[in-house]
């Protein structure tokens, strides 16, 4: 890739630890294409169980006020357009970038309707959409805008944003346990040990700048990883070391699994996964460490077989959840094995197989750690309970 796109990706991969980085990554973005700008909504849910979009991140060319009365003045039809985005983007792991062409049955008759004669009058005469996330498609939904003299999405913005949406992607997944940290000015660094997840920072050489309570209890106890005297981390066992380089080697190996980053994740296609999930990201930013110019990868690393602080109601929403499911999730979320939840539910191990491995097809995870880990990506606190800074 060329050095602006090298410096593109690593940018991105920053907003885990620089969320106010999104306006310029998404002109960036937007630039690459010629567009008119960016924009990341989220369909959420309101008091009565009614919809409502929000608009988190958009381009600092987009001003937040006329974007939100924009947003209110033309809900139904957004809604629904995105309804219409989601359903064509939502099968596989790629990321699909669907064009307006799809909203309506001709051009004339899209030019038409309210919200596309209001989005006219800033100049935006054209738009696609796409799910960044669909483990959790209600979030995280990226729209590009393009004016009259771009005219619409075509296969060269397919193939120049295919490069880039997967970092995005991976950057909004990875960001969520920090984003919990509410860090403000605090170098992460300094905020590690209020993390129930394992984290480590280290160079592109392996070596580690600094680790919390978390990842040093894994590696007595799990050991899938280990330091070497000189302070280097290292898988433990062989099989594992290819992974690593590469998840330590060039930014633009990342992303591979697009719309589920949770698959990049060490050992996330095996039946027998390690309990571990383990997911690595560069970071240059200087709020990591307070370094300058550093080359670094954050390892972020989840413990499966120990409790999880779980918001149940929101994982079986997301999901699409029976009550019976939501209740073995739970349990799995605790910790326990099967053979422990058959104990605990008065059923045979065969039942409890049975059912996990039919939770394994309805959640598109191949084994028990990723699906821990998608769910705790949905709605766990990583968060230590009365934590604070220092």
């Amino acid at each position: 890739m060329a050095s602006f796109d090298r410096d593109l990706l690593l940018d991105i991969y920053d907003l885990v630890v620089e969320p106010d980085g999104w306006p310029q990554i998404l002109e960036r973005v937007a630039d690459s294409v010629g567009a008119r700008g960016c924009i990341v909504f989220d369909l959420m849910e309101d008091m009565s169980g009614g919809q409502i979009l929000q608009a988190p991140h958009l381009s600092p060319n987009y001003d937040p006020v006329e974007v939100n009365r924009y947003i209110e003045a033309f809900s139904a039809w957004e809604i629904e357009d995105q309804r219409v985005f989601a359903r064509h983007s939502a099968v596989g792991d790629r990321i699909d970038l669907i064009g307006d062409e799809v909203l309506a049955e001709t051009p004339e008759i899209l030019a038409s309707r309210p919200n596309s004669m209001a989005m006219a009058e800033f100049g935006i005469l054209h738009r696609a959409g796409a799910l960044l996330s669909k483990d959790e498609p209600l979030r995280n939904r990226f729209s590009i805008q393009f004016s009259r003299s771009h005219g619409p999405l075509g296969p060269a913005d397919q193939s120049t944003l295919a490069d880039i949406l997967p970092h995005l992607a991976k950057a909004c997944e990875i960001a969520r346990p920090m984003r919990q940290l509410e860090l403000g000015g605090t170098l992460l660094a300094d905020a590690l040990n209020r993390l129930r997840l394992g984290v480590c920072l280290i160079r592109s050489d392996g070596a580690v700048l600094v680790q919390n309570d978390e990842f040093r209890r894994q590696l007595e106890e799990v050991r899938l990883f280990r330091v070497s005297p000189d302070g280097r981390l290292s898988p433990a066992h062989p099989r594992d070391a290819a992974w690593f380089r590469e998840m330590t080697g060039a930014a633009s190996r990342h992303g591979r699994f697009g719309a589920r980053p949770r698959k990049e994740a060490l050992g996330a296609d095996a039946v027998d996964g390690p309990a571990l999930a383990v997911e690595i990201a560069p970071l240059t930013s200087p709020r990591v460490t307070g370094e300058r110019n550093l080359e670094g990868f954050l390892v972020c690393s989840l413990d499966t077989t120990r409790s999880i602080d779980l918001d149940l109601d929101m994982v079986e929403k997301v999901l699409g959840l029976t009550g019976s499911e939501s209740a073995l999730i739970e349990l799995m979320a605790d910790g326990l094995t099967n053979r422990q939840i058959a104990h605990e539910r008065d059923r045979s191990i065969e039942t409890v197989n049975t059912q996990v491995k039919g939770l394994f097809a309805k959640t598109s995870c191949a084994n028990r750690t990723q699906l821990i880990r998608k769910v705790s990506s949905i709605g766990a606190n990583f968060v230590r309970s009365g934590s604070q800074f220092g």
